[in-house]
């Protein structure tokens, strides 16, 4: 039986008189992926950015394992255990790939688990560990995802939350990183995954939710949403 980690209520964000995120409601059981889903500007990124604490939220409540954070700083957030890969990958390209990981880790103070947690994502992702020592900016955009992913896994978080990852990527590699994203939630890592490839998304969730102008329209499994009529005829190609 799946337990509720992170409970999102009336959740509201406005762009000065423009409300993008219209007091929305979703929920995230532990250990699974939840897919957010919609069309481009449907209020997507702005409720993750809300959730992340990068946009502040004008009314309601973010509550981790029943604390409101809502009104925490963002590296408060980090640390609490959400963290977020943002929309167009955001790694810094003058560093090296190790030591863009290593800042992933900043916040940590378990150094020995830091290290374990290196082999951890050098194993998922082979490409980083082989080309370690070379600028990040050299990476494909595919492999750069890849980057941004092992970085915010080396935060050690409890939520991830994954901003349009397969985003500008050419079809095999994001059959890649969707996989990468099934094999990073089967260690019990909860993912909250934000994705215009509907199908794709809802293939891999267990739960979804499907966000139309600020406003969540729809909730159901991942299933149930992939063979619902009105998401066939809207997202799907139906």
């Amino acid at each position: 039986m799946s337990s509720k980690i992170l409970d999102i209520r009336d959740l509201a964000v406005s762009y000065g008189h423009i409300e993008a995120v219209k007091g929305i409601d979703l929920s995230l059981n532990k250990g699974e992926i939840t897919a957010l889903v919609g069309a481009n500007g449907a209020g997507k990124s702005t409720a993750l950015l809300a959730i992340s604490g990068l946009v502040k939220a004008g009314r309601g409540q973010v509550l981790l394992d029943g604390e409101d954070i809502v009104s925490l700083s963002p590296h408060r957030i980090v640390q609490s255990g959400i963290v977020q890969v943002a929309e167009g990958r955001a790694i810094l390209t003058t560093l090296t790939i190790s030591e863009n990981l290593a800042l992933g880790a900043y916040t940590r103070k378990d150094k020995a688990q830091v290290a374990v947690d290196l082999d951890w994502v050098y194993s998922l992702f082979p490409v980083l560990k082989q080309r370690a020592a070379g600028l990040a900016g050299n990476l494909s955009g595919g492999e750069q995802q890849m980057l941004a992913i092992g970085r915010a896994l080396m935060a050690k978080p409890r939520v991830l939350l994954l901003d349009e990852p397969s985003m500008g990527l050419a079809p095999l590699m994001v059959q890649e990183i969707f996989r990468i994203v099934r094999e990073i939630n089967k260690t019990g890592l909860t993912v909250l995954l934000v994705e215009q490839n509907v199908r794709q998304a809802l293939r891999i969730a267990q739960h979804g939710y499907v966000l139309e102008t600020g406003k969540i329209v729809l909730q159901d499994t991942g299933a149930n949403l992939l063979n619902n009529p009105k998401v066939v005829e809207a997202y799907l190609g139906g």
